[in-house]
């Protein structure tokens, strides 16, 4: 039977009786390791099942997944350790990888490699093998390897590196039985079976001996960590390694007089510098290894055409247009495809507005279900398969594998604006939520970058944005919506970067690291792989919908909707402002909005906004959108609901475009400075809380709010002014 089965027995067997999830001995701990782009996550969800959870790992941000389950007579403790390339603690992710084996010190590591490119893959697990942890090695991604005419004798490597390991098909769960059975054997053999390391040459060696000799001066400093790792660490100048000893170690002064001495005497012998030596010896190592172990039967087409569309995607001076090109047309499909759906889901909420009145009488719950609940929140459904389309268009050219090389194309461009290639994951990723895209911030190994990217990646055009974006761009726009909107997202790329400049120039001088990432093959996507990825994105604008903006939306009707003007005897107004309400209102519905909460309060700020080009609706709208973005189209969808609540048979998005496109206060003028502003000003609430939580500093999210909310009322006003003066 396979693993799939067989594990899916074990899980029901879970189900079945919770007690056979306690066990009273302590659990095994995998710790689950590898490359980005190895197939590491798919071996742990099917290793782990439904059973995960997901935290923090202490005293930093970065993301801590486990899953527990039963094996045989065993409970398995699952650990996914962020997706690295190496232990030299250069980014966050590096950090919290190598300080969880050294402090948490699991029972077994299973690294996973991509089949398809041992060589860099490997270069991991040698770092893993110097630090004595026992180690089991997944060859993943066996199948590609095989369809790419790579041979690779499993049995023969693991004699050389003295390691076990396991061809696996992870996204398959094919192999995954066995991978997780020699892990436990390995696991419950004697630690000193491990106590293993490369041999890095005669003049290294001796060197590695004379430092642990200084080292072991403190007997309770080497009882911490393991001595033969941190000594090669000493030897490549690693920075953390180095604080470690200068802050633990008894004797610092006479440790790192001997550390210069020896690496002074290596790096004249080699004519390298001592970090170099110790790379190369890595890569001699497994050169060797792949030699005995790896035969190319032959060259696949697949290889050869991979190599020609790369010739062209990654192009000196064709890759970056055919980037833009590719996101133009991922925006052309999802307006082509997602607006009759979006009209369908309108249509809907129509039908359910028309029938709210048959149910409820006139008064209090008929207007909040129709002008507060269905107006509001339908109004953001309705751009729901605009996003979700988007998601999964973004999913696609993840999966294929042209998302890292985006980022490779980029990079140079990066470079221009102060930054590097890295910053353009965390800012793609933006453009689904900026949420994940602050956290993915956690990558650059540049502390600097780190907070430049953190403060303005939200500028990005986000799945929050975009619905109102869409709002605006069908209600001036309506022939010219993808590219419109294409435009937008080149605006807000713009932005982020000449911001991110100035931040670079005056608050975060300094200079750039490398810049290196692994191009994953191209793989054609997967129908289940595409549904996750951008079903978690879509699931949570619903959920966003069902919670955070139906919540905004009832309190915003509620601040739109009262207090009542209130009428004497014979049906007049009876206080001065209402009269005066009355007068300047064409109808009674509008008076009844500006004499309400919502209503004072955007009249307060108006002269400040028309600046701009805005009225007091716009202003309550985008008060309110700090929240949440969708917000503004609620509020939107609110206010013109109760203004055209004598004229049920239009559809909330019909509405919306045609009150905007009628409004004698708002031109197309006005139309795209509120979308520079809406792209621009204050990240929602969800944003600033991440921002706290990544800077763990209060002043960044003050400064970040202060900041974006000038910059985006300055560039809303400066356009509309002199848009004014250009056009009258």
């Amino acid at each position: 039977m396979n693993f799939t089965g067989r594990h899916r027995q074990r899980r029901h067997g879970r189900e079945s009786t919770a007690a056979s999830l306690f066990h009273p001995q302590r659990p095994l701990r995998i710790a689950l390791a590898g490359n980005p782009n190895s197939g590491k996550t798919c071996l742990f969800n099917f290793l782990s099942g439904q059973y995960q959870h997901i935290g923090n790992y202490p005293g930093v941000t970065v993301e801590k997944k486990t899953g527990r389950f039963s094996y045989g007579e065993h409970l398995i403790e699952l650990i996914d350790l962020p997706g690295i390339y190496s232990l030299t603690a250069y980014s966050l992710d590096e950090v919290v990888a190598r300080d969880f084996l050294i402090k948490e010190q699991p029972d077994v590591i299973i690294d996973v490699l991509d089949s398809t490119n041992l060589e860099r893959h490997l270069y991991l697990l040698m770092q893993f093998q110097e630090m004595g942890v026992p180690l089991v090695g997944a060859l993943n991604m066996s199948d590609e390897a095989e369809s790419k005419g790579i041979e690779i004798d499993a049995n023969q490597l693991a004699r050389i590196l003295d390691i076990p390991f396991v061809k696996t098909i992870g996204n398959k769960g094919i192999g995954l039985e066995q991978l997780l059975a020699v892990a436990v054997q390995t696991a419950m053999a004697p630690r000193m079976n491990h106590q293993r390391h490369l041999n890095y040459g005669d003049l290294v060696e001796t060197a590695h001996i004379e430092l642990i000799a200084e080292l072991t001066r403190d007997e309770t400093f080497v009882t911490k960590y393991p001595v033969h790792w941190l000594v090669i660490k000493l030897l490549e100048k690693d920075q953390d390694a180095m604080a470690r000893v200068r802050l633990e170690h008894q004797y610092t002064d006479q440790v790192f007089n001997r550390m210069h001495q020896i690496i002074t005497t290596l790096e004249k012998a080699y004519g390298d510098d001592s970090r170099t030596i110790i790379s190369e010896q890595r890569y001699a190592y497994i050169h060797g290894a792949l030699r005995e172990t790896v035969r190319i039967k032959h060259r696949t087409p697949r290889s050869d055409l991979t190599e020609r569309v790369d010739n062209l995607l990654l192009h000196r001076f064709f890759g970056m247009p055919f980037f833009l090109l590719i996101m133009f047309l991922v925006y052309q499909l999802t307006f082509r495809l997602g607006n009759p759906l979006a009209q369908l889901i309108a249509s809907g909420f129509h039908a359910l507005a028309t029938l709210v009145p048959r149910v409820l009488p006139e008064g209090f719950m008929q207007e909040l279900l129709t002008e507060g609940i269905i107006d509001g929140v339908g109004g953001v459904l309705t751009f729901w398969p605009l996003v979700t389309l988007l998601m999964i268009g973004l999913a696609v050219l993840e999966d294929t594998g042209y998302m890292a090389r985006a980022a490779f194309v980029t990079d140079k461009f990066f470079h221009i604006f102060g930054l590097h290639g890295r910053s353009f994951i965390p800012f793609m990723v933006s453009t689904g939520c900026a949420v994940p895209g602050i956290m993915s911030a956690r990558l650059l190994p540049n502390p600097k970058d780190r907070i430049v990217t953190i403060l303005v990646a939200p500028f990005m055009l986000c799945g929050a944005k975009a619905p109102v974006a869409a709002m605006i761009i069908a209600a001036f726009f309506p022939h010219r919506q993808a590219l419109v909107f294409w435009l937008l997202w080149l605006f807000s790329w713009f932005a982020a970067l000449t911001i991110a400049l100035i931040f670079k120039k005056t608050l975060f001088r300094g200079e750039q690291p490398a810049f290196v990432m692994e191009l994953p093959p191209y793989r054609l996507p997967t129908l289940p792989g595409i549904l996750m990825h951008a079903g978690q994105r879509s699931w949570h604008y619903l959920k966003k919908a069902g919670t955070v903006i139906l919540a905004a939306s009832i309190i915003v009707w509620f601040a739109l909707s009262f207090p009542k003007i209130r009428t004497d005897s014979s049906g007049q107004t009876s206080s001065e402002s209402s009269v005066q309400l009355v007068q300047d209102a064409q109808t009674p519905a509008r008076s009844a909005l500006a004499y309400s909460y919502a209503g004072r309060f955007g009249r307060m700020i108006e002269p400040v906004l028309k600046l701009a080009g805005f009225d007091w609706k716009i202003g309550v709208s985008l008060v309110a959108g700090v929240a949440a973005k969708e917000v503004i189209v609620s509020t939107m969808g609110i206010l013109y609901g109760i203004e055209a609540s004598g004229h049920p048979s239009e559809t909330t998005d019909v509405l919306l475009r045609t009150s905007l496109r009628n409004d004698p206060h708002y031109s197309a003028l006005t139309a795209v400075a509120l979308l520079i502003f809406v792209v621009l000003y204050t990240p929602c609430l969800a944003t600033l809380i991440m921002v706290k939580k990544e800077l763990r500093q209060l002043k960044w999210v003050l400064f970040q709010v202060g900041y974006t909310l000038l910059l985006a009322y300055g560039s809303a006003v400066l356009f509309f002014q002199v848009g004014e003066i250009l056009f009258g």
